[in-house]
């Protein structure tokens, strides 16, 4: 079997959840959750779902495909560059006060 990385381990510690925890709001077993950061088995496509679901991710990132820890539907689409694209992710992370404070900047940047 090929051994397929994973992030599931720092995605559960970045939430500051135990194994246990991760493994009874998924409906499985402790012992599952930590073959599976073990990379002993693969989730099944299904648990894969469940876990981007709740770690708010896309199963690429959980699987080590990407680096960009985001939903399916903020992932890069291809029309726009690496940095502006990191400049957003970035942005995306703020409070909505620092949003509009970052918006009001870049209007005064326009503005010149």
């Amino acid at each position: 079997m090929q051994i397929i990385k994973n992030n599931i381990k720092k995605l559960r510690t970045k939430k500051d959840i135990y194994q246990l925890k991760l493994a009874m709001d998924l409906g499985l077993t402790q012992e599952t959750i930590s073959s599976y950061e073990r990379n002993i088995i693969v989730p099944s496509v299904d648990t894969l779902i469940k876990m981007a679901d709740y770690f708010n991710t896309n199963i690429d990132y959980i699987l080590c495909r990407t680096k960009y820890d985001l939903p399916i539907n903020q992932i890069k689409p291809n029309s726009i560059s690496e940095s502006d694209f990191q400049l957003l992710t970035k942005i995306s992370k703020l409070s909505n006060i620092d949003k509009t404070k970052v918006e009001a900047f870049i209007d005064g940047l326009n503005s010149k």
